[in-house]
């Protein structure tokens, strides 16, 4: 397991939406840390990119942390949930914006990362299939998965993680 290999018992988080950068990724296993390289809200380009830069910046290993889609809402529970804001937001001046879903280029991102492969892809909101760990595993990557309870931890391991 990577963790058995480090110099330094630090781990960096993921840090989505900006912190997570190749230089800082880079930067925490240079210095024997374990670096995490943040997917979520990349586009599978800016990630490829971003993948490209960590790799010039250190030759030691690190993670790269992706978000595994849910089911979208029902437009139902959506729309009532909306209703319920309309008030607060004419209040505040702000509009309400259109539901959307959004899978967060799931597909495109784990064939990038199956083409080519990280020392570790951790996964977070929810636990890929077991036919996804597989690919992955064959791939030479370690499997890591966000567990919040017993529950999800058992599910985690059944999927091969």
């Amino acid at each position: 397991m990577i963790l058995d290999g480090l110099r330094t018992p630090i781990v960096l988080a993921p840090l989505v939406g900006g912190p997570s950068t190749p230089e800082l990724t880079a930067a925490v296993s240079n210095a024997g840390g374990f670096g995490f390289l943040a997917a979520g809200y990349l586009s599978a380009e800016s990630l490829d990119q971003r993948l490209a830069a960590t790799r010039k910046l250190t030759e030691d290993p690190f993670d790269v942390n992706v978000f595994v889609p849910g089911e979208p809402s029902a437009g139902g529970d959506v729309r009532r949930y909306a209703d319920r804001l309309a008030g607060e937001a004419r209040r505040a001046g702000v509009p309400l914006g259109e539901p959307r879903y959004d899978d967060d280029a799931w597909a495109a991102k784990l064939d990038l990362l199956l083409d080519e492969p990280v020392p570790v892809v951790s996964f977070t909101f929810g636990c890929p299939s077991a036919e996804t760990v597989t690919r992955i595993h064959d791939a030479g990557s370690e499997v890591w998965v966000t567990v919040t309870s017993p529950y999800e931890a058992a599910e985690a391991t059944a999927a091969g993680a």
